[in-house]
């Protein structure tokens, strides 16, 4: 083959793709950097499947090829799915611009394809995939010298590439230690191996039954010895402003992480890098353009659950859950964070987006911020690694009135293994939801059975209360917890409601009535009428960007239980959103069941 055209490179770049795909466990397993989390080969196969579903050939070729363009920044994950979608983009942008490539334009595409993937790589590092790539190029290009058949010169320059991938092993010290060789560099050998042997594969071929999208038992094996720097391995797929390019971001962010990859391709971005600031890496990518998709996976709470767990069962929560962060720490507690979209842009609750923040862009915008629930596929996802490293788990959510997340979950506990996955609806929401998230990791801790502690559980939900005294009910109105009615009677009336959740977990205003300006003293009534009923066990106090509040808060509470709170901490900005700025809240664990029926 002297000349390759598109439907050649297609071909090519399919059969590469299934060799990858059925390597997948073996690059798992070598994976140890930048972060020994085994996961190289899930990201590597999870690119090239969404390539192959994607990028199926039509007539026109261009359409074929930016096609997988969007699949690419689409699919793209980790470290090395990073760089291996930058060598296809621009593999794909160069045969846009050209139908046929000679040996000539053959060997400037692939020498550019390298040098954008090395490019969009913060700090490249010798020793990596980088390298292998261009000792390829290089071989290619010594090699064009004797033969004009691109077949040829492919198959000639393989052992160079892989005489470099036996070299990785002494040239970082990370591999030296483990005596593996780096698992993209090898991923990039399986993929020329496809490409030189062009086995006859067809995109929509079933590629799942040959890999799945999910987590295998090679998944995330992160070893014992490894040090975390950076918590967070961080995600971002943005649709750029005219003329903005993410590249220009990449010295900055060097401050704020490490294993930074950048993607670009026209009005898409992508980045990748280990921080322990994912938010302020959100915050500064939104002003280049609408962040559209974003993955946070927490590496210290992978790490934990592999080497230094604290009991059989995993207890995971949703991010409606206002527990203190050092506390979900101390705890162990998994946390799934529900989506919300404020300003246009899509955000991770309490990952990608925290309180401080959040109200900035509140007050700033016009729209009622919307909340989702996390997808199916990502809590599969979690459910099956904690399966791997936990006897069963527990999964505590929101209430199923106010939020699709505790049928998401349900579902995904019934795909994967319902006998060991038991979920729960809270029926409660915030702290009152945090408040039982803290009593089911005691009892978890206790060692308590998986039996006993759903026991445990289900008599602690009807003890739960929380009362919320919020300064406008704008916002609830919005997000539909209130209805336009209520709304308007509190507004002419300048009346300012208290809020709670009733038996079933619907929202309800506490006691069937409106209260004035002074509607922190009205709850403190009721509480005061709450605890003279049901004793109050436990309580915890919260806010909606108001910390100035908490005291009062305290002292008023301290009188009627005589006890100070478990904690005081700021609501999600999932809560925070219906709630609105200036939001106060007091949730409890009664000594007895609570009706909680407003009465």
């Amino acid at each position: 083959m002297e000349v390759l055209n598109h439907r050649h490179f297609y071909e090519m770049l399919m059969s590469g793709a299934h060799e990858i795909i059925d390597h997948q466990k073996e690059l798992n397993a070598i994976n140890v950097f930048p972060v020994a989390d085994g996961d190289t080969g899930n990201n590597l196969a999870y690119l090239m499947q969404m390539i192959m579903r994607e990028g199926r050939w039509n007539d026109s070729s261009i359409e074929t090829l930016e096609t997988i363009k969007k699949a690419c920044m689409r699919g793209s994950r980790g470290n090395s799915g990073m760089i291996f979608s930058q060598f296809i983009i621009t593999m794909c942008n160069f045969l846009i611009r050209h139908q046929e490539l000679n040996m000539e334009k053959f060997l400037d595409m692939c020498d550019e394809s390298v040098e954008s993937a090395v490019s969009a790589v913060s700090i490249p590092e010798e020793g990596t995939v980088l390298t292998v790539m261009k000792a390829w190029v290089e071989s290619m290009k010594q090699e064009s010298s004797t033969t004009t058949s691109i077949e040829a010169v492919l198959k000639k320059s393989y052992p160079e590439a892989n005489l470099a991938l036996e070299k990785t092993k002494s040239q970082m010290e990370v591999f030296r230690i483990h005596d593996v060789v780096d698992a993209g560099a090898k991923g990039f050998i399986h993929f020329l191996h496809g490409l030189i042997e062009r086995k006859d594969v067809k995109a929509d071929e079933d590629t799942e039954s040959r890999s799945s999208l999910l987590l295998d038992e090679t998944a995330h094996v992160m070893h014992e010895s490894d040090e975390l720097t950076f918590r967070y391995c961080s995600e971002f797929l943005i649709e750029l402003k005219n003329g903005e390019d993410i590249t220009s971001l990449k010295a900055h962010m060097a401050d704020f992480g490490d294993s930074i990859v950048m993607v670009n391709d026209n009005d898409l971005g992508k980045v990748h890098i280990h921080t322990n600031e994912p938010a302020d890496i959100a915050e500064m990518l939104v002003k280049k353009g609408k962040v559209v998709y974003q993955k946070v996976e927490d590496m210290k709470r992978q790490y934990e659950s592999i080497y230094q767990r604290k009991a059989p069962i995993a207890l995971v929560v949703d991010s409606a859950c206002d527990l203190p962060k050092e506390w979900m720490d101390e705890h162990q507690i998994h946390m799934i964070p529900l989506n919300l979209e404020v300003n246009e842009s899509t955000y991770l609750d309490k990952v990608t987006l925290e309180a401080g923040s959040f109200y900035e862009l509140l007050d700033a915008g016009t729209d009622q911020p919307k909340s989702s629930q996390p997808s199916l596929l990502s809590v599969e996802t979690l459910y099956q690694s904690l399966l791997m490293q936990y006897d069963s788990v527990i999964s505590l959510h929101v209430s199923q009135k106010l939020s699709g997340t505790f049928d998401v979950c349900q579902k995904a506990a019934e795909n994967i293994d319902p006998s060991r996955i038991h979920v729960v609806n809270s029926k409660t929401l915030s702290g009152a939801f945090g408040l039982l998230a803290y009593e089911t990791a005691r009892e978890i801790e206790k060692g308590k059975s998986f039996d006993e502690v759903k026991e445990a559980l289900r008599e602690w939900i009807p003890k739960s209360e929380i009362l919320v005294s919020v300064k406008t009910l704008k916002h609830m109105i919005r997000g539909g917890r209130v209805s336009p009615l209520q709304g308007k009677v509190a507004r002419l009336l300048n009346m300012k409601p208290i809020v709670s959740i009733d038996s079933e977990g619907n929202s309800l205003l506490y006691g069937k009535t409106f209260f004035s300006s002074s509607s922190l003293g009205k709850m403190y009534k009721q509480i005061q009428s709450i605890h003279d009923q049901h004793g109050i066990h436990e309580y915890v106090l919260l806010h909606a960007g108001s910390p100035e509040m908490m005291a009062e808060c305290q002292e008023a509470m301290e009188r009627i239980t005589g006890s100070e709170p478990l904690y005081t901490t700021s609501v999600s900005p999932v809560i925070g959103g219906n709630a609105g700025k200036g939001a106060v809240s007091i949730a409890m664990i009664l000594k007895e069941d609570n009706l909680r029926n407003g009465a």
